[in-house]
């Protein structure tokens, strides 16, 4: 009766918001390559799409190798395309201006000893590049560019004075007004970075030298924030105390988060912390009068999570305005555990491990949702019949995990929605906040699993069986679930983990595939 009860229950929650989605399919076209992954999507104005795909080839390391650039209409009709193949070059980021597409592009060159930024510029109507340089820069010239000399220099064994993956990371504003291209350094003594910040005119209208007086190996790079109404940036990271990168010293927290805002005149900078609260790291998202800092938190580590906490700070003044600390809720422990009370205290307790951040939404009264999912990875050892040792390695995505708070950090709802997926191929999902909603798309069995308590969980399939599903969750933290394409209705998959939520953030763009067969879908609300 209960399993009746289920499904009837289904039913009638895809029938209440089946008209809330508008669904547009292109042609199935083949790729030269078969391996290709969204990489930005962009409204032309007009009423279009620009789609950009890296794809890879090679063996057995797979490389970019170049990129897809497809223009389609409001239908999703083909206007045109391009092939942009690359070798040392890469686009780091790009956006559309008066009809034209601009392609931020990196480009080393190492028997030259060269790193250049260039823009690529074409008309969106016949896609053919011009190249404009923004950057150039040498053994000869970097004094001019960085202020300090830098040796060894960087472009010696493999660029190696570059911190991490930001050899020139590209961050844009909210609509696209401003960018900034920031370098971080190795510096033993010195946490250093250079931040050049351009204009969609393509003038770089500062750049700043950011020196911190803190050992490198000390500070961890968090997140960057480009203001979108004049072009600062804020840049977050996390610093140790007590020249030691622990996470704890005597029971409390050995580390603060540093908040600095640069502009073309200015550079201010704070710091906060809770001691008795342990923090991975922070994510910065500007929301609207505020600046909020949004993370996961742990009573006794920080790799074991107890809630969801925000900072929120005046974007002028820097002025810590409010702090909130959001243990699970008792919803939220009910929809993972059920009830089972013993359990339920324990995680309480002990806090939650593998959570992953994938998205922060800025909903129009000005809450904040925010997402994330269970993210592992198992191996496990066999032996097999003449005595060989197998490992395998296996890619778990396992439950949603949401939440929205208020402006001010108050939380308003906490919900875990049960999966278990392994793989890539189909698994995770893309998330959407639109009005008062927050919707989940997601590849799953139709046959999904009854849990115990009246509980039910996603369940994992293959790629050619995957069946396109809809979750929504309103703003009292309820939620519905709706098919929105059979796998009989579809000759591709969805890549789900590789969504791209447009400009207009109220659409959705998956690119759908098999083997060489490709297809883009997008998903209106």
């Amino acid at each position: 009766m209960k399993k009746i009860t289920l499904i009837l229950l289904i039913l009638l929650t895809s029938v209440t918001f089946a008209q809330e989605f508008n669904i547009t399919k292109s042609e199935i076209f083949k790729d030269k390559k078969k391996h290709s992954f969204l990489s930005f999507s962009l409204d032309d104005d007009q009423g279009g799409i620009i789609i950009i795909r890296k794809y890879l080839a090679g063996f057995p390391i797979k490389k970019t190798k170049g990129y897809y650039i497809q223009h389609f209409d409001k239908n999703l009709t083909l206007k045109n395309e391009y092939d942009y193949e690359v070798r040392k070059n890469r686009i780091e980021n790009a956006f559309v201006k008066n009809g034209k597409l601009y392609l931020i592009e990196f480009e080393r060159n190492k028997e030259k000893k060269e790193i250049i930024y260039n823009a690529l510029i074409s008309d969106i109507n016949n896609i053919e590049f011009t190249k404009k340089e923004l950057l150039h820069f040498s053994e000869k010239n970097v004094k001019n560019y960085f202020s300090v000399a830098l040796f060894p220099f960087f472009f010696d064994n493999g660029i190696d004075q570059m911190d991490g993956d930001h050899l020139g990371n590209v961050i844009m504003s909210k609509n696209n007004k401003f960018f900034a291209i920031n370098f971080d350094f190795k510096d033993k003594e010195k946490e250093t970075h250079k931040i050049f910040v351009f204009n969609n005119d393509l003038k770089m209208i500062y750049d700043k030298l950011l020196v911190k007086d803190i050992k490198d190996r000390l500070f961890q790079y968090n997140s960057i924030e480009v203001d979108d109404e004049n072009g600062s940036v804020y840049f977050l990271g996390k610093s140790y105390e007590n020249n030691k990168r622990k996470a704890k010293k005597n029971g409390k927290a050995n580390y603060h988060f540093v908040l600095t805002k640069i502009d073309h005149n200015d550079e201010k900078e704070v710091s906060f912390k809770n001691p008795d609260k342990f923090i991975g790291s922070l994510s910065l998202v500007k929301n609207n009068d505020k600046l909020a800092c949004i993370g996961f938190y742990g009573n006794r580590d920080e790799g074991r999570y107890n809630g969801v906490c925000l900072f929120n700070l005046n974007p002028i003044s820097l002025k810590l305005e409010t702090k909130k600390f959001n243990p699970f809720s008792k919803t939220f422990l009910n929809d993972k555990y059920g009830d089972r009370e013993g359990k339920k205290s324990r995680k309480q307790k002990k806090g939650l491990t593998d959570i992953k951040f994938k998205s922060i939404e800025v909903m129009t009264d000005g809450d904040l949702v925010i997402n994330a999912e269970e993210d592992y990875i198992t191996t496990h050892t066999m032996s097999g019949p003449n005595g060989v040792m197998t490992t395998t390695t296996i890619q778990h995505y396992d439950d949603i995990i949401s939440f929205r708070l208020d402006k001010t950090g108050g939380l308003k709802w906490a919900r875990n929605i049960n999966k278990a997926q392994t793989g890539y191929d189909n698994s995770s999902f893309t998330p959407l906040s639109v009005n008062n909603k927050t919707y989940f798309f997601i590849n799953c069995s139709d046959k999904l699993k009854k849990l115990r308590d009246d509980r039910i969980q996603f369940k994992q399939t293959s790629a050619k069986n995957s069946n396109l599903y809809a979750i929504s969750v309103n703003g009292d933290g309820a939620y519905e679930i709706k098919k929105l394409i059979d796998k009989k209705d579809s000759k591709v998959y969805y890549k789900v983990n590789n969504g791209i939520v447009s400009n207009k953030r109220n659409e959705v763009i998956l690119l759908g595939k098999r083997n060489k067969d490709s297809q883009v879908l997008k998903l209106s609300i």
